[in-house]
């Protein structure tokens, strides 16, 4: 599948000259166009394969387009170069276009903001063609809607969890410090982290740690790693005593499952992004941007009165904390309870902590 995404970029790309006039090479035997709307996805580099974010983009999409009946590209560049120039044959083609298809494109990443903004309202010559672009808080001026899903009170719930386990030592890692996305999220488990161990005894807390560090510490990038460096963090955090990893860095947290898993290096590995039902994964922290896309495009489908700009997060339903259910959680004793067995992170202490969560996230976004 991934090659055809390829493919089929290259062979919309191949209709241009150098001067960029369209040549149509109409063939009699061609079947005439089709009339069905059509969705197009404009991924970051190489972002399909994650086991992620943008896998379940992918997903959302395609189940969305079989049950409404619509058409889809979903293109992948292998250079962010590249990925621009989907972006202006798609806005040269939308200003020319003469016929009346409901296009819907969707730009999944941050890293076209600029071309983004200084472009979108070329698409106002074309009544027919709509754009959604994701993951940023700032609403465009001129054509174009904008969703955004908000990780704070998720990952401020899985924080919390995490701080209630007894002798934890987390290393929270992030791509890098300049996306807002990344950043937001790690700042939501750094504090639910802290407001956990508040409710502990001071000897408790001591024994409970959280390490924040970064794959890029100076660029953009951070979200893709190679097997052989992150085999080598991998060992340095297991002969530092870190007992989880909370990688918040798209592509590169599956690249640390996948070897965890085999090398067996103990490390407990917080699924983000997707559910992971591994033996190492004692829970997930999701976004389920799969369904947010299902529910637009079935909106943009029925009326295309699509909202400017939408935030959704824990308390609608898109950020989730899914425990594993084979995974036994051992918590601290409360105050007051020493001596008494607790065995497991109680249904009841869940929902306490997911209410606080859903409350900090409101505090967060107002």
């Amino acid at each position: 599948m991934r090659k055809f995404l390829v493919i089929a970029a290259v062979v919309l790309a191949a209709g241009c000259t150098k001067e960029g006039d369209t040549i149509y090479l109409p063939d009699p035997n061609e079947e005439a166009a089709s009339a069905t709307p059509l969705v197009t996805v404009i991924y970051d580099v190489n972002a399909l394969g994650d086991h992620s974010y943008n896998d379940l983009i992918y997903e959302g999409v395609e189940r969305a387009a079989q049950e409404m009946g619509l058409r889809t590209m979903q293109l992948s560049p292998q250079t962010h170069e590249e990925g621009l120039q989907y972006l202006e044959l798609m806005f040269r083609q939308m200003e020319t276009a003469k016929d009346t298809v409901r296009r819907l494109f969707i730009v999944t990443s941050p890293s076209y903001d600029d071309f983004i903004r200084k472009n979108n309202k070329r698409l106002e010559a074309n009544p027919y063609a709509d754009l959604l672009y994701l993951e940023t808080r700032t609403p465009l001026e001129g054509k174009g809607s904008t969703l955004f899903l908000t990780y704070y009170g998720a990952m401020y719930e899985g924080g919390r969890i995490e701080a209630a386990l007894e002798r934890v030592s987390v290393m929270l890692l992030g791509a890098n410090r300049k996306t807002p996305s990344v950043t937001e999220a790690l700042q939501g488990y750094s504090d639910g982290f802290e407001a956990g161990l508040k409710l502990l005894t001071e000897q408790q807390a001591r024994q409970n740690h959280l390490t924040l560090s970064y794959l890029d510490e100076r660029g953009e990038s951070g979200f893709s790693v190679a097997d052989s460096t992150a085999l080598r963090l991998m060992w340095q955090w297991s002969n530092d005593d870190i007992t989880s990893l909370v990688p918040v860095c798209g592509g590169a947290s599956n690249t640390f499952a996948r070897l965890n898993y085999f090398t067996r290096t103990a490390l407990n590995i917080i699924g983000i992004d997707a559910y992971s039902d591994s033996y190492y994964s004692s829970y997930s922290i999701v976004k389920h941007i799969d369904r947010a896309l299902a529910r637009w495009i079935r909106q943009w489908l029925s009326d295309g009165a699509m909202p400017k700009h939408q935030t959704l997060g824990l308390k609608e339903g898109y950020t989730e904390v899914v425990m594993n259910p084979t995974f036994v959680f051992v918590i601290w004793t409360p105050p007051g309870y020493e001596g008494t067995i607790v065995p497991c992170l109680t249904e009841e202490m869940k929902q306490e902590m997911h209410e606080e969560a859903v409350r900090k996230e409101e505090e967060h976004e107002r």
